[in-house]
């Protein structure tokens, strides 16, 4: 995910108010290796990415 922010061009500033949270806070999120499915879709709207197709089906 980290790779698609970067590739977004989307300030951190931006994404921060957006998540309502710290840069960190983002860098953590972003280097995860599991995230609620709603927070995903944000993501997904925000960097204009479908990550969906990341999701394993059990």
């Amino acid at each position: 995910m980290r790779e698609t922010i970067v590739e977004s061009g989307t300030e951190m500033s931006r994404i921060c108010n957006i998540f309502n949270c710290t840069e960190e806070e983002i860098q953590s999120m972003s280097d995860s290796e599991s995230l609620d499915t709603e927070i995903l879709l944000k993501w997904s709207k925000l960097l204009e990415y479908d990550f969906s197709g990341f999701i394993a089906y059990i």
